[in-house]
């Protein structure tokens, strides 16, 4: 004689049924509520929108404004205005970007309300490699990966810009 084998089923008590309906009904009318709540407490979204147009306002050579949006060249670190190095740097970025609409994209986190972007002129140049092989801007490795170490090494081989003088530079 062939035995089977029992299973219990399992009991559904009062107290169980009670949670779990009162679980389904909480979860749909809060769930929405919930869910949209988180969605206002997170960042914004980057700006992935191309910036395009004429430089307007330069401020140092890695720094300059397109109409109302203020960008800084992404993995380069150029001279500070107030720095010797600093208004020949400036006025080399203003010679490089001209009157033409320059296309920049965002390329890292907003820093100190400014959108870090690579930019590149209607050639399709990049606007930060341009600056680090003229010798007036540094490869930033902690963000371009070395990206730009090429272009300096050719420049400081060059002595372009600022390796011309032959001092410490501002790094």
């Amino acid at each position: 004689m062939i035995r089977f084998l029992r299973f219990r089923r399992p009991r559904l008590t009062l107290n169980t049924g009670l949670f779990l309906a009162f679980a389904a009904v909480a979860l749909a009318l809060a769930g929405p509520r919930v869910a949209g709540g988180l969605r206002a407490q997170a960042p914004p979204l980057p700006t992935l929108r191309p910036i395009v147009g004429p430089v307007t306002r330069i401020v140092d050579g890695d720094t300059f404004w397109i109409g109302e949006e203020k960008i800084r060249l992404w993995g380069i670190d150029a001279p500070e205005a107030s720095t010797p190095n600093g208004p020949p740097a400036a006025r080399y970025l203003a010679a490089v970007a001209g009157t033409h609409a320059l296309t920049c994209r965002q390329a890292g986190p907003p820093s100190h309300d400014r959108l870090v972007a690579r930019c590149l002129d209607p050639w399709g140049r990049d606007i930060a490699e341009i600056m680090v092989g003229a010798g007036w801007a540094l490869d930033w490795p902690a963000f371009s990966k070395g990206r730009y170490r090429p272009a300096q090494d050719r420049a400081a081989a060059l002595r372009a810009g600022a390796h011309a003088q032959g001092a410490p530079l501002w790094r």
